[in-house]
């Protein structure tokens, strides 16, 4: 019988899938017996699982996480992980060139062939390498820009190792969601945000059932999503409450999706832009590792932008707020306007004005924004970055203005609308 446990563990549908899926491409194997929370053995030591194995599984909870009894023919592990960062030094430009400029292009090899991963995690790992290369892709390349700012930063060793860690490992729950929402090209609704934004907290979780996993690396994974004026998740904290590490994740975690779906253009401006949700030490230190030029971009500037509908629904935007503004100002009171259900949108929309003002253009007037840019390809390069960032912080603001909801229930409905209307396309 296995040792008594107080906890029983539910494996996700989805994690349990992949593994499924895992173990029909190699052998997965229990190397030890695996029971459910009430005592039954499900599987023998020694057994090769199989499909109707894994639906047997499903049906119970177990008494601990699947992770701690299955090995894999073709396991992961911290040379693999070495020899994976290796390939994209060598073959992604963007990365040698940040290695290079880190001090030590060869010291993140090093440092991932030094972690010390148990046995639970790097089945995790295998499991995400296998059946979400994107996601696994996205992790260690995440894991490689944190190195490089730990290195520009000067952090020491350990410090270092357990940001390694935490990167490596940041989107772990995510594999407790359901592919579909995450596959590419899906617009994901706001009911289903609610279950991408829970995947920190579920990382968490599966982190915390390794034993002997650090805790300032769980930590970090926790809070990589929250930002430094409060308007991240899970728990919407702020600067002082967000652990160092995980400020250094968040900006190579953003940093490394801005890279794989944009340019280094618009990945400077962000860092440059941005120092009031990220920390400024690591946005100046990304900025030097990556030392974008107008060069960086992917296309021809005009074959990216098409300006005059990214500023008219700048314009409209602004004007929505203006409205809402006027009706809703008595609400935020100006002694104590963190007390108000409306402070957040009040402080965003200041933000996304300060972003203008602080890339040069007047936000009362955007029409005069194209016509400065229109005969500078630098200036348009950077207008074009500009809006970019504009549009991405706009949906962010819609969506945070969906997970207040019920904070805002009371409120007169319309000007709301209006602005999420013109926020969201």
């Amino acid at each position: 019988m296995p040792a008594e446990s107080s906890v029983s563990y539910t494996e996700s549908p989805y994690y349990l899938q992949a593994v499924a899926a895992l173990a029909q491409r190699q052998t997965v194997t229990a190397h030890e017996d695996i029971y459910c929370d009430s005592g039954m053995k499900l599987v023998a030591k020694g057994t090769a699982l199989d499909e109707a194995q894994f639906q047997r599984l499903a049906r119970h909870k177990l008494n601990e996480p699947l992770d701690n009894m299955l090995t894999s023919e073709r396991a992961l592990d911290a040379a693999s992980l070495s020899i994976e960062a290796d390939k994209v030094l060598e073959h992604d430009p963007i990365y040698t060139r940040m290695g290079n400029r880190s001090g030590d292009a060869l010291a993140v090899k090093h440092g991932l062939a030094a972690l010390k991963l148990p046995p639970p995690l790097l089945m995790r790992l295998t499991v995400m390498r296998d059946q979400r290369p994107a996601m696994f892709q996205h992790s260690l390349r995440t894991a490689m820009i944190a190195d490089a700012l730990a290195q520009r930063l000067k952090l020491a060793p350990a410090e270092r190792a357990l940001l390694l860690l935490a990167a490596l490992c940041h989107d772990l729950g995510e594999l407790h969601t359901d592919p579909q929402l995450l596959a590419s090209g899906h617009a994901i609704t706001p009911d289903e945000r609610r279950y991408v934004h829970v995947h920190p907290l579920t990382s968490h979780v599966v982190l915390n059932a390794i034993a002997g996993f650090p805790a300032p690396a769980r930590l970090a994974v926790l809070q990589h999503h929250e930002r430094l004026v409060g308007s991240g998740y899970p728990h919407g904290l702020r600067a002082d409450k967000i652990s160092p590490l995980a400020k250094l994740l968040a900006v190579a975690d953003v940093a490394e999706t801005v890279i794989r779906r944009f340019d280094l253009p618009r990945l400077d401006m962000l860092a440059r832009l941005h120092q009031n949700r990220f920390d400024r030490a690591a946005a100046d230190a990304l900025r030097d590792l990556i030392h974008a030029t107008p060069e960086d971009a992917h296309h021809l500037p005009q074959e990216q932008l098409d300006a005059a509908t990214k500023l008219a629904r700048l314009a409209d935007v602004l004007r929505a707020w203006f409205a809402l503004r006027s009706v809703f100002a008595h609400l935020v009171a100006p002694a104590e306007p963190e007390r108000s259900p409306l402070a957040f949108l009040f402080e965003r929309m200041g933000t996304i004005r300060q972003l203008v003002l602080q890339a040069g253009f007047d936000p009362d007037r955007s029409e005069s924004m194209l016509y400065i840019a229109q005969d500078d390809p630098a200036v348009l390069v950077e207008l074009r970055t500009m809006l970019d960032e504009i549009e991405w912080l706009q949906l962010d603001l819609a969506n945070e203005i969906n997970r207040r909801s019920a904070e805002l229930l009371g409120l007169s409905p319309q000007p709301l609308h209006d602005l999420l209307r013109h926020l969201r396309p």
